[in-house]
């Protein structure tokens, strides 16, 4: 039985994303570039998250942290030829850290969480 807000929020993750127990977890974990959380299966990470810890969701904006699923060659080859389309999927980086400020808190606020101790 997890003991601790961090116990409980890796017990969490390795059932939802099925990262085996070996593989060491820490608070600078990446949901999207090292989990590999996108698209649905994001939105139905983050769903089950602010259920799970009784989150209210505050400024959370999905975009702002995840990509949409999938892959689309027309928007890669834009890549080569525009920074504002780079720009738009530039995601703010969203660790398990955050995750675990957000549940101390109780409440999403984009700001606070953003912020390194």
């Amino acid at each position: 039985m997890p003991s601790s807000i961090w116990e409980e929020l890796e017990s969490f993750v390795r059932s939802e994303t099925e990262i085996s127990k070996h593989q060491a977890l820490t608070r600078g974990l990446n949901l999207e570039k090292d989990l590999d959380l996108t698209g649905d299966d994001a939105d139905d990470f983050m769903g089950k998250f602010f259920e799970k810890f009784r989150i209210e969701h505050g400024d959370f904006d999905f975009d702002r942290y995840f990509s949409p699923e999938g892959f689309n060659l027309f928007v890669v080859i834009g890549f080569a030829f525009s920074k504002k389309s780079r720009r738009k999927y530039d995601k703010e980086p969203l660790t398990l850290g955050m995750l675990e400020k957000a549940i101390e808190a109780g409440v999403w606020n984009s700001g606070a969480l953003g912020k390194s101790d």
